[in-house]
């Protein structure tokens, strides 16, 4: 045995160990340098499950003794650097620097090769082994026995598996791909090199879903030519790559191509007569370089191609969801802008587990992913993606894609923009009937409490409170001197129940909280008045008086602290009415003070002013909506207060319509 000393630096040689598809990757193109026609990849398990050994065998031309040694002795100075070189059998060589056998240490700690070949000048074949250890990447063990096989060929057998080797060969099917991707035109254009992987044949033709030639128009002082090859594979999970090739297809290096395209798999690979496995690999991470260029160019045209193809593979799915009658939304364009950017973006997501839907067979389940995937999309965005993890099992990179683009695009912000102004005007027109509708404006008050809806719909009192919530300070101050406004008020948060036991309909006091900026603080508080009580002098007078005792409690009597006190009603008074048109200030204030605004407001008023801020986003947007469908919305959110004629009316239309 023979320990010979590696001529490279320990972090030089450790900059060569490589992840470990990388790795394997490595070991299958020395053997396809050494003309093996047929690569073995196979593992050994214990009684556990777990990898003990991970074996390359091929049945290439092998090394004997000397070719070993110069092998393992250097490291940068190949046979294959030689411009032009080609193995033997022909092949144009991957590697030049004889530096790939060293990524075999990212599958395990301890490698041996044993090689089996013919000796110099004709000698009688013999066996060499070579034996390596990561921890000692400067030496490696040389041996020579008797033959081990009537054959030659080199078998590597990887010992002490890296836990992120065990974990690659856990999932399969990742690790396959990989091998796909890497070696699908080699096993295209060599018919005498085949690779079996855990006993199975990679044919790459049974999985390619289509596969184009584009040949590129390279910039200005750019020379030589240039194509694109990309496959598109009937797969899940390929892990992307653009591979950079020289112009007989030796792969010299891989980079991430930085396109996101949602339901497409696919990798592609670059060929140029620039490409060399000498030319340093800085220069492709610069744009202005002549490489950097021609990969600019090739990702220019390969982002118009699968944008192509998404096209088309979009509009044959949705055909034929539609024909199965899977696909959730009617025949027809869409009526309005929200949607159709709903239609486009759930399009992008349905593309996206188009694979896994169409895994079933079973139109019912395809139905019931797509209709949860579209209410997800509409209602919670933000629960979409766990569904498409948990659910349709889509992997981690493909949700962080999906993710990216949801994030960035208009179209999702227009769907979260319409569902929140559809919903509001929805509302306006379902409050609009419960108020002035004969009907049900009279039931409102003997039975149910509409003054609750309102303590969830902030925004109707102005933009800036829509997001506010309850403030317990405040609560407690608003409840402290509620006797101020007479008998029968109530907070909004408090329920209310008679000496009878039946529950009762208050006045309502609502309060909210928010910063105005750094150091102020702006509090609104409604009283909302019973409907069929017209607003007069007394109302404004004890509001006045629960308002001054409220800005003058030690907990809020600070100077940057403002208040506005709102008293709505359905009707003012003469008197009231003359409080609300005073010179010299706004419409509706009947006190304007230092700490403290009164404003007094009629629901029509209130009603009024929220249709007009939406108005103009209402319109650009399409949307329609009337009586019917605010009651609906009206009778889904907030049922518990509605008084029964509402939903009389709702089973009334429906006798109708059947």
């Amino acid at each position: 045995m023979t320990r010979i000393t590696v001529h490279a630096g320990k972090s030089i040689l450790e900059s060569y160990v490589k992840r470990p598809g990388a790795g394997l990757c490595e070991l299958i193109w020395n053997a396809f340098d050494e003309d093996a026609t047929l690569v073995r990849v196979r593992v050994t398990t214990n009684a556990l499950g777990a990898i003990d050994q991970i074996q390359v065998e091929d049945d290439g031309h092998g090394m004997n003794l000397q070719r070993a040694q110069l092998a393992f002795e250097t490291v940068g100075d190949s046979w294959k650097r030689k411009p032009g070189a080609l193995t033997e059998g022909k092949r144009p060589v991957h590697g030049k620097l004889g530096r790939g056998r060293y990524a075999a240490f990212g599958l395990g700690r301890s490698v041996q090769w044993v090689s089996t070949a013919p000796q110099v000048e004709g000698g009688a074949p013999s066996t060499v082994t070579v034996r390596g250890n990561a921890d000692d990447l400067q030496h490696m063990e040389i041996s020579e026995g008797a033959c081990e096989s009537t054959t030659s060929g080199t078998r590597v057998v990887v010992g002490m598996v890296t836990a992120a080797a065990q974990s690659a060969f856990d999932r399969t099917d990742d690790l396959r791909n990989q091998l796909l991707g890497e070696f699908a035109l080699h096993l295209e254009r060599y018919e005498d090199f085949n690779i079996e992987f855990l006993d199975e044949a990679l044919t790459p033709v049974s999985v390619i879903e289509t596969q184009r030639e584009i040949e590129l128009e390279l910039p200005d002082g750019v020379d030589g030519t240039a194509s694109l090859t990309l496959i598109e594979w009937n797969l899940s999970n390929v892990d992307r790559r653009l591979y950079l090739c020289t112009a007989d297809g030796s792969i010299i290096d891989d980079i991430p191509p930085g396109i996101r395209s949602p339901g497409s798999e696919f990798t592609a690979y670059l060929r140029w007569d620039g490409f060399s496995h000498d030319a340093p690999m800085l220069l492709l991470d610069d744009l202005d370089s002549l490489p950097g260029q021609v990969i600019t160019t090739a990702k220019a045209a390969l982002r118009a191609a699968l944008a192509d193809s998404a096209r088309k593979r979009e509009a044959d799915t949705v055909r034929g969801w539609k024909a199965e009658g899977v696909y959730p939304f009617e025949d027809g364009e869409p009526q309005n802008a929200v949607e159709s950017a709903t239609r486009e973006i759930f399009n992008v997501v349905a593309m996206t587990t188009a694979r896994t839907i169409e895994e079933t067979k079973s139109r019912r389940v395809k139905a019931l992913a797509l209709r949860l995937m579209r209410e997800a999309l509409e209602n919670d965005p933000e629960s979409l993606l766990p569904i498409l993890h948990e659910v349709v099992k889509l992997p981690g990179q493909r949700l962080d894609e999906l993710k990216e683009i949801l994030e960035r695009t208009s179209l999702t912000h227009l769907i979260q923009v319409g569902k929140e102004i559809g919903g509001r005007v929805d509302f306006l027109n379902g409050l609009d009937a419960l108020l002035f509708d004969r009907q049900t404006r009279r039931r409102m008050l003997e039975r149910r409490q509409l003054h609750r809806i309102l303590a969830n719909e902030t925004w109707l009192f102005g933009e800036q409170w829509s997001i506010t919530g309850d403030d317990k300070p405040l609560n407690a101050v608003l409840k402290k001197f509620l006797q101020k406004l007479g008998q029968d008020v109530e907070l909004a948060s408090s329920k209310i129940v008679r000496d009878d036991g039946k529950e009762a309909i208050p006045d309502l006091v609502l309060g909210r909280s928010m910063p105005s900026n750094e150091d102020r603080m702006t509090h609104l508080v409604v009283e909302l008045k019973r409907p069929n009580h017209r607003l007069e002098a007394a109302d404004v007078d004890q509001l006045r008086s629960y308002a001054s005792a409220i800005v003058n409690d030690e907990r809020f009597n600070q100077p940057n602290v403002t208040w506005d006190f709102w008293l709505i009603g359905n009707d003012t008074r003469k008197d009231v009415d003359e409080m609300r048109r005073q010179i010299g200030r706004p419409f509706g204030c009947a006190h304007q003070g230092e700490k403290y605004s009164i404003w007094v407001h009629t629901w029509a008023e209130v009603l009024s002013s929220a249709r007009h801020r939406i108005k103009f986003v209402e319109q650009s947007l399409q949307y329609e909506s009337d009586r019917d469908t605010g009651l609906s919305l009206m009778r889904e959110r907030y049922a518990p207060y509605l008084p029964d004629e509402v939903f009389e009316e709702e089973i009334d239309q429906g006798t109708e319509a059947g």
